[in-house]
């Protein structure tokens, strides 16, 4: 390869921070215009040889020899666009390149001729071929979960009785994570009087019966009664919120149906604004948002739909990936749909991918704990909130926004949803037990074990409106990430093996072989592997924030501020070792010993969870419950 271009070419091109795609149709040569290809790079192998590096692709087996320089390049080419696109992107990274796109067409076009790069029509063609066998669609099961709002359990129940079209659903359940006992009385007054004109019977369920739901358990495994108690005892984790306990017990109650999950401060309502009603597309996961200034601001703009949340996520929840896609009005995937979207999370995905997970965006409270998602908005939502009334003071002081998707979204990353489906027919993973995040690690442990799953959000929105007070800060919360949950998600990740077809049951132990893995590290190994991985999360966020500045900071003097004031928040972290105390939710009494040897029992209590979870369930579903 002597006389490739794409040795000659390389000297010009440089390792330089990424920048956010463009988007916009491709063409395949320069003089083109319409009519384009759309490609993304394969994920693939590196291999140094004399002259350069050996690129293997790892899905099409293609394979090229070029330079270093080329290898780093294609690393901003993994979005599906059009190799003009993918050029004129790369001269606007890469300044070496002095703006030349033709030598960056020619380069490209040569790497794809080499086969290094997958075009959209393939993933359309799988996801367009016939579907072999439809799951059909049955009676869902419906849960509440609470703690400690009996005022808001009060208001959901009446609005569901409103509103909600409850003869069509198999159960209904409230799960009661009240610490109050007079809070737990008067739900389970609420809930009786709720059955005596509700058409389909809802169960309390609170302290006594859960207690019963584990030792009926314990009794068909007595072997695994540790692994039982640290998923679904409370009192294992003392005054901590167990946010993921109440939802592994809505999945042990639901084994073989289908579900929808409900938090307790929502109306069981499904809004539209004049947005909504676009094709669906896939994404990979940002969503859109727009803000208001108070609830009376909002209302008028969205519109009651005529079926109830509860129906509307049972709609295409548990349906293969072509049948939901027919159902929502796309009879056939077009390239057009997968345009700036990563290729490499939808590989595995065709036609009969089951929906495993539905979920809807959200209008009110958005539900974060803070406003520090705001800098990873679309460029779109960046522009709207810079021009609504208060413009970014308005976003970080009022908690009063949409957050979703104007159109149906197929993503691969099941993420938070205050109204959320779940297909538990297929063997769905447990959530950790307590903390925050255990909904972004149970999406990570999903894909991990069901890779050919995907996850589907709906344009319309659920209210979400907390009885209590909340208030944003109008200085900023902090976007340095601190690790937690998430970063468990990612560590999880990392061993998630490349080939789709590999068994669910060998993957759960691979799951559980890397949490016992992290159980077995000292105390040093733990504190440099926490370190390592927050860092990597952390630089994420500073590349979002650079890419933000140079698609945004034009929009005003206040958001550019912003966002540089966050960018330097993030280098000042780069620069400290962190430490296992700040860990969030972390007691400041403990000593980085005492953090690090329950890090390494709760990992090892997880894997034994894991490994144990297949069974509970089978015995779940035997129980008379």
């Amino acid at each position: 390869m002597s006389d490739n271009p794409t040795i000659s070419y390389s000297y010009q091109m440089g390792d330089q921070p990424p920048a956010k795609p463009e988007s916009g149709a491709h063409v395949t040569t320069s003089s083109e215009t319409t009519g384009a290809s759309l490609y993304a790079v394969d994920e693939y192998e590196t291999l140094n040889v004399a002259g350069g590096v050996l690129l293997v692709g790892k899905t099409t087996g293609g394979q090229m020899l070029m330079a270093q320089e080329v290898a780093m390049v294609l690393q901003h080419c993994t979005m599906f666009r059009s190799l003009d696109h993918h050029a004129r992107h790369l001269v606007t990274v890469f300044p070496q390149l002095g703006g030349n796109t033709e030598d960056a067409l020619r380069v490209l076009e040569l790497v794809r001729d080499a086969g290094l790069f997958i075009p959209a029509e393939k993933l359309c063609a799988g996801v367009n071929k016939p579907v072999c066998d439809s799951s059909p669609v049955d009676r869902s099961k419906v849960f509440v979960i609470t703690c400690d709002r009996p005022q808001a359990v009060q208001r959901l129940l009446e609005s569901m009785l409103k509103n909600g079209r409850l003869a069509r659903h198999k159960q209904l359940y409230l799960i009661d994570d009240s610490r109050d006992l007079s809070h737990a009385v008067l739900n389970r007054e609420a809930v009786e009087q709720f059955n005596l004109v509700s058409p389909t019977n809802m169960r309390y369920v609170g302290v006594e019966e859960q207690k019963q739901l584990v030792n009926a358990i314990v009794a068909g495994m007595p072997e695994q009664r540790e692994a039982i108690g640290f998923l679904l005892d409370r009192e294992q984790w003392g005054t901590l919120k167990t946010y993921g306990r109440a939802r592994t017990l809505c999945l042990l109650l639901s084994v073989g149906d289908r579900c929808v999950v409900m938090d307790d401060d929502v109306l069981c309502v499904a809004l539209h604004s004049q947005e909504s009603g676009r094709a669906p597309a896939f994404s990979n996961g940002m969503s859109e948002a727009e803000f208001y200034t108070d609830i009376e601001h909002w209302q008028p703009k969205w519109q009651q739909l005529e079926f109830d949340p509860l129906s509307g996520h049972s709609r295409c929840l548990g349906l293969r990936l072509g049948d939901a896609l027919r159902e929502l009005g796309l009879p056939e995937l077009q390239p057009v749909h997968l345009q700036d979207v990563r290729a490499a999370p939808f590989l595995a995905v065709d036609s009969d991918t089951p929906v495993l997970v539905t979920q809807a965006g959200t209008i009110g409270d958005p539900g974060t704990a803070n406003n520090a998602w705001l800098s990873n908005m679309t460029v779109n939502s960046i522009q709207r909130m810079v021009a609504a009334p208060g413009g970014l003071m308005n976003a970080l002081a009022t908690r009063q926004c949409w957050l979703g998707h104007p159109g149906p979204i197929i993503s691969k990353r099941a993420v938070m949803s205050q109204v959320t489906g779940l297909d538990n027919r297929h063997t769905l993973p447990p959530y950790f037990p307590a903390l925050r995040g255990e909904d972004q690690l149970f999406g990570a442990m999903l894909d991990f074990l069901i890779p050919d799953s995907a996850v589907l959000e709906y344009d319309w929105a659920v209210p979400h409106l907390p009885l209590e007070d909340r208030h944003g800060n109008r200085a900023g919360d902090s976007v340095v990430p601190r690790g937690g949950l998430q970063l468990l998600a990612a560590y999880l990740s990392e061993a998630n093996p490349d080939d789709p077809n590999v068994s669910e049951s060998t993957r759960l132990e691979l799951l559980a072989a890397r949490l016992q893995t992290l159980a077995g590290h000292s105390t040093q190994e733990l504190v440099a592997r926490f370190r390592s991985g927050l860092t990597r999360s952390q630089a994420l966020v500073l590349q979002t924030l650079n890419d933000r500045v140079r698609d945004t900071g034009e929009l005003g003097a206040p958001w550019k501020q912003y966002l540089e004031s966050s960018a330097q928040q993030c280098v000042a972290a780069l620069q400290q070792p962190a430490s296992l105390s700040e860990l969030p939710g972390v007691p400041q009494a403990w000593s980085e010993d005492r953090l690090a040897d329950e890090i390494r029992r709760c990992a090892d209590s997880f894997a034994a969870a894991l490994l144990a979870w297949p069974k509970m369930r089978d015995v779940a579903r035997n129980l008379e419950l």
